[in-house]
């Protein structure tokens, strides 16, 4: 591939860049993203390995916490692109969303009128008018379409639409969504994108939003001014895989009582300076009964990192425990525990990736049991 596009790569964070001794010819190794983007003027394509299917599987649990995203429905198992696949899905969504016509419901306005609207802002009308009776300073509830579950839809239709890959037919079907939405405000790239939550009222936006959200996270990859890189749409791929074990884990461990906690911030040493945030830990009676680190990595010649023991080792001195847990993704005849000389024991643990989403949930649960067994081996056990 050409320099400037494995300089992209490296200045994107998207995946380590070595050159070999071929010109032009580049080792690629860490990949932390996958989908779409354009660098310097070519697109490049990161296939995950896991199927598209079962990757919205596992955002959609993570999101939702339901399997909504893996109705057939959906038409996720259409396309074998990330970008294609979400560009389907994402359509049929919307259409189906703004077939009764476009969402509208109230937002505060504040105006100068040529009358009373709504209430009059007295103390606006003095310092801003000197006293002159017209125009009138007020604030009204104005019933209209720019509302932000239609400023959401609205910018994700506009986003893919700049993104390569996406087929020709659902570009036509992508543009009467902007069409019906006309009017309506565009979030602009970098603004926060506001939470809509559902209710009786946008409820047949219900599919359509999360998948408007997700556009918007990974279309964040946008034209800057002297940079190799252009338009694109990607996916941590780490992030999906712990977002859903987090949310996998959590529910396995609710019927075993106590709390799972993300990001449990402590630290390390008696001053108070080294911090430390496992990724979960199992809290019983406001006490650290267990300690997991979720790692998506995959092996380098057989081996996983020294550093992960390191890490995990550390921990459980920290909060006096036998044993800690890391669980990796994909599937490994490495699986079983390590033990630290005069230390605790760490055990790693896989969930493979190329099973079907309920199958990971399984997974989840079983590890769930045997943590617990571990650890409260008089807790008992589903």
């Amino acid at each position: 591939m050409p320099r400037e596009v494995a300089a992209g790569l490296v200045a994107a964070r998207i995946a380590d860049v070595s050159p070999t001794f071929v010109a032009d010819e580049y080792r690629v190794s860490g990949v932390r993203k996958v989908g779409v983007v354009r660098i310097a003027g070519h697109d490049v394509w990161i296939r995950p390995k896991t199927p598209v299917r079962r990757l919205f599987a596992m955002l959609g649990y993570a999101r939702a916490g339901s399997a909504i995203w893996e109705d057939e429905d959906f038409g996720f198992a259409a396309d074998e692109d990330l970008v294609p696949a979400l560009a389907h899905a994402f359509e049929r969504q919307a259409s189906r969303a703004l077939a009764g016509g476009a969402l509208r419901g109230y937002v505060t306005r504040d105006d100068a009128l040529p009358l009373v609207r709504g209430r009059w802002r007295i103390g606006d009308q003095l310092t801003r008018r000197g006293g002159q009776p017209l125009p009138v300073e007020v604030s009204f509830d104005d019933y209209v379409e720019d509302i932000a579950e239609n400023q959401l839809v609205l910018t994700a239709a506009a986003r893919l639409l700049r993104l390569p890959g996406v087929p020709t037919d659902v570009v036509g079907r992508l543009r009467r969504v902007v069409r019906v939405l006309d009017g309506v405000t565009v979030i602009p790239v970098g603004v926060p994108v506001p939470v809509v939550r559902p209710d009786r009222r946008n409820a047949r936006y219900t599919a359509v939003l999360p998948l408007a959200s997700l556009v918007l996270l990974g279309a964040s990859i946008e034209q800057r001014s002297g940079s190799l890189l252009g338009v694109g749409f990607l996916v941590d791929m780490w992030s999906v895989f712990e977002d859903f074990v987090t949310v996998a884990l959590r529910e396995a461990f609710r019927p075993y009582g106590g709390e799972l906690v993300t990001q449990y911030a402590s630290t390390l040493d008696v001053e108070g300076t080294v911090k430390i945030a496992p990724d979960l830990v199992w809290l019983v009676d406001e006490e650290v009964r267990a300690c997991i680190d979720v790692k998506y990595k995959v092996e380098k010649h057989g081996q996983y990192p020294n550093a992960d023991l390191y890490q995990m080792a550390a921990y459980c001195r920290r909060f006096g425990l036998g044993e800690g847990w890391l669980v990796y993704a994909g599937g490994s005849e490495l699986s079983g525990s390590v033990q630290i000389v005069e230390g605790p024991k760490v055990t790693r643990t896989f969930m493979a990736l190329d099973v079907h989403r309920a199958e990971l949930v399984v997974q989840s649960e079983r590890f769930a049991a045997r943590v617990v067994r571990a650890v409260c081996p008089v807790l008992p056990l589903r």
